[in-house]
């Protein structure tokens, strides 16, 4: 299973934006195993971003293709992780652990694929 970013990239960071493309290639090309998957972070509005708790029952009821709920060991590895990167933890990015639902709810939908094996007949 591949996990990627939409094409607006969650913030959208050209880093985040250029690996959609890449693997939206890869993936209607047909250039990925069979039994892979590939399914894109949606992203939200800014005030929907920031809603924290409050966003899970909007993303539960809104339709994607595969809802995360990230319980309180998720979080806390999750913000372990953020705060392993201290020289790029800015002021913004303390607001974004305390306050940003993409720490506690995700949403995803699947990018097709190339079918590989098509039989004509």
């Amino acid at each position: 299973m591949v996990l990627t970013f939409d094409v607006r990239g969650v913030s959208g960071h050209a880093n985040h934006t250029a690996i959609h493309k890449a693997v939206s290639y890869l993936a209607s090309a047909g250039k990925l195993p069979d039994d892979c998957r590939v399914l894109s972070l949606l992203t939200v509005g800014m005030l929907r971003k920031y809603l924290s708790f409050l966003d899970i029952p909007i993303s539960w009821l809104l339709p994607s293709q595969l809802c995360c709920i990230i319980g309180s060991q998720g979080y806390q590895q999750a913000k372990r992780a953020m705060l392993c990167h201290r020289t790029q933890l800015l002021w913004f990015r303390h607001l974004y652990i305390l306050f940003s639902r993409y720490m506690l709810v995700n949403t995803f939908n699947v990018i097709p694929q190339e079918p590989k094996h098509v039989k004509i007949y």
